[in-house]
């Protein structure tokens, strides 16, 4: 009786540890986490590659669940915003921000390959990769041509207390920018086509006089001008010197010659040196606009007009337009590879052919990313594509390659 009391006791502990004792992986309940959730992916299949369109169809459901997550808090909603200006260069890194996550259901029908996944996201992870985003896309080098009418002398760009109070205030931020000696060096070389690019026309040879001869991305273009306002403060102190700093700015995308962002803005400052006075309020105008040091946190806190330039270069950065001049394909081979480049290369929107005689054709395309990035995207997916593809020459929106088909 012993010995079969024991076996029942010991059958009974065994199936305990294996039902309750080790607890299996389960989706954690909707009401304990506030951050959990399921959403729907969707990829199409192109030649067949199912293990591509279901890489796809995850990212998509990951893409889409993290904008639905975060949309549900006060702090989320913030991150949505930029969010939205990233998608598209963070489609890749989309599995970094939803954690302990599976697939629960999946399938292809009629080309198109389908997901569901349930998973957590992580917010801090999704600001993590928008701040990388805004540092590795949303950071253009800078060239400064304002002019600046400074106690009445004219200054033209070069070592002007705009240029340099400029720099300052946004090197804080981790903003390049080409020197002021280079500046002052095309406007002797070149000095037509830089004063095409201070009146804003950025285009043909200035654009390749920017962009290629010192990687200039976004040109500040503009004039400041300071004028004395002291008698104001006659009655109260004979030796004050008031000046009044007005600003007019504009930033211009290099790439597209497009508008960022303009402002107008002015300011006063005051001290017993005329000089010093105009440099005070020169500075008090541009913090204004640019943003400025957090002195308790030390972080840079950016202004409505950097804020501007920023988000509006990162999101033409999803959408550049960038040329690739190829050798190597006829017709054929060219529509073939037109259609890989539209389905098949991550970060490509939008294929737009331009011309083709005989072996030499030119593309431009709508890419999320720097052409490096797509140079690299096509190397690394040339075998699985079956092209054999050299890159020639890279520039910073153009591409010369060798294209040949396997």
């Amino acid at each position: 009786m012993k010995r079969h009391v024991f076996w029942i006791a010991l059958i009974v502990i065994i199936s305990f540890i294996a039902c309750g004792g080790s607890k299996p992986q389960q989706k954690p309940s909707k009401a304990g986490c506030e951050m959990c959730g399921e959403a729907d992916g969707f990829a199409a299949i192109f030649d067949n590659d199912i293990a591509l369109a279901r890489d796809r169809a995850i990212d998509d459901a990951m893409n889409k669940l993290v904008k639905m997550k975060l949309g549900t808090t006060i702090e989320g909603r913030a991150i949505v915003e930029d969010f939205a200006l990233v998608e598209s260069i963070v489609e890749a890194k989309s599995t970094g921000m939803v954690r302990n996550w599976k697939v629960i259901k999946e399938g292809s029908q009629e080309g198109a390959y389908t997901v569901r996944i349930y998973g957590e996201v992580y917010p801090q992870a999704v600001n993590d990769t928008i701040e990388a985003t805004l540092k590795n896309y949303g950071r253009p080098k800078f060239m400064i041509l304002v002019r600046e009418t400074f106690e009445g002398q004219q200054n033209e760009p070069g070592f002007t207390v705009t240029e340099l109070t400029m720099m300052e205030i946004m090197q804080n931020a981790g903003f390049e920018f080409v020197d002021a000696a280079t500046v002052q060096q095309l406007i002797k070389k070149d000095r037509a086509k830089m004063m095409q690019a201070m009146q804003g026309q950025v285009g043909g040879n200035v654009q390749e006089l920017l962009l290629d001869d010192v990687g200039a991305e976004c040109i500040i273009v503009g004039d400041v001008k300071t004028s004395d306002q002291s008698a104001v403060l006659k009655q109260y102190s004979a030796n004050m010197k008031s000046k009044q700093a007005i600003l007019n700015l504009k930033a211009i995308d290099v790439y597209t010659g497009s508008i960022l962002a303009s402002t107008s803005v002015n300011m006063p400052g005051a001290h017993i040196d005329d000089a010093t006075a105009s440099k005070i309020a020169i500075q008090r105008a541009l913090v204004k606009i640019l943003g400025s040091t957090d002195e308790e946190t030390g972080k840079f806190k950016s202004g409505p007009f950097m804020n501007q330039i920023t988000k509006k270069f990162l999101l033409a950065s999803t959408r550049r337009l960038i040329t690739l001049n190829i050798v190597g394909l006829d017709y054929n081979g060219l529509t073939k590879f037109r259609d890989i480049l539209q389905n098949r290369i991550r970060g490509i929107q939008k294929v737009y052919v331009r011309g083709q005689a005989g072996k030499q054709s030119k593309i431009d395309v709508e890419f999320a990313g720097k052409t490096t990035d797509l140079a690299d995207e096509l190397v690394g997916k040339a075998n699985s594509i079956g092209f054999k593809i050299e890159i020639k020459e890279t520039y910073p929106n153009k591409i010369m390659l060798v294209v040949q088909k396997l």
